[in-house]
């Protein structure tokens, strides 16, 4: 078993973590099999206490600012969660009200006013034992949020007639602060064989949500805030003084 040494390494442009790990477990060169191994480090590193690494950079699609999840009713394709795509894609546009229609058309997220501690943050998690190595390398930040001064309850209406997801549905969860990379280079090594991937056009890496609550008419009515349990991404409700809900080891471990 390797040390479980961790070196970090900081300036003002960069913020590098090297950590001795066991990589025994790592079972290809495949990104969707490293990608499990680096996802607790993106999170501690750049989702602090508030945001929570996305499932799989492979999903990165599907955790946009405004995107809509619900909760189904037993597991679906491995999955607790049905994703809806973005707001705009599910409003009913003719009772909504329109200046906000018109805003969530031009998707215009972006915090001009956010500010990352770093240029760039590098992720290394190695096995000298073996040999294998997991590396990630994020360049660029920015975020994308729904601001403060728009508020999407009593503004906005579901259209729960058309779209079937929908239907029946109490509430619906919404990704309303996400934390991005404008680049991110991620490689993967086993032995003396390597593959590295080269993502681009800012990814999805971090996020937060709220859950809306619906009305009868499919009226957005009210809001709570959510905590994730990271691992297995069990979303539930929480005081507003609370922070994300990390679990225990243990519970992690019965829930593998």
């Amino acid at each position: 078993m390797p040390k479980k040494l961790k070196v970090v390494v900081k300036s003002l442009y960069s913020h590098e973590i090297r950590k001795d790990v066991s990589l025994e477990n790592l079972k290809s060169l495949k990104l969707e099999d490293a990608w499990p191994f680096i996802r607790d480090e993106i999170e501690i590193e750049i989702g602090s206490s508030q945001l929570v690494c996305i499932p799989h950079i492979t999903e990165a699609d599907l955790y946009k600012v405004t995107s809509l999840f619900v909760q189904n009713e037993k597991e679906t394709n491995g999955k607790m969660f049905t994703p809806l795509g973005v707001l705009s894609k599910n409003v009913n546009k003719e009772k909504s009200n329109p200046d906000y229609v018109k805003w969530l058309e031009e998707t215009n997220f972006q915090d001009a006013d956010f500010k990352f501690p770093h240029e760039s943050v590098k992720i290394t998690l190695q096995d000298e034992s073996i040999k294998n190595k997991v590396r990630v390398i994020m360049v660029n930040f920015s975020r994308t949020i729904v601001p403060k001064n728009k508020e999407l309850v009593n503004n906005i209406y579901l259209d729960i007639e058309n779209i079937k997801d929908l239907k029946g549905k109490r509430s619906v969860y919404m990704i309303t602060n996400v934390l991005m990379a404008k680049t991110i280079e991620f490689r993967v090594t086993r032995g003396t064989s390597s593959r590295i991937f080269h993502l681009g056009n800012s990814s999805p890496l971090v996020f937060g949500l709220e859950e809306f609550l619906i009305g009868d008419d499919g009226k957005l009515i009210a809001k709570e805030p959510v905590a994730i349990k990271s691992k297995i991404l069990q979303w539930q409700k929480v005081d507003p003084s609370d922070h994300l809900y990390i679990p225990d080891r243990s519970e992690e471990d019965c829930a593998a």
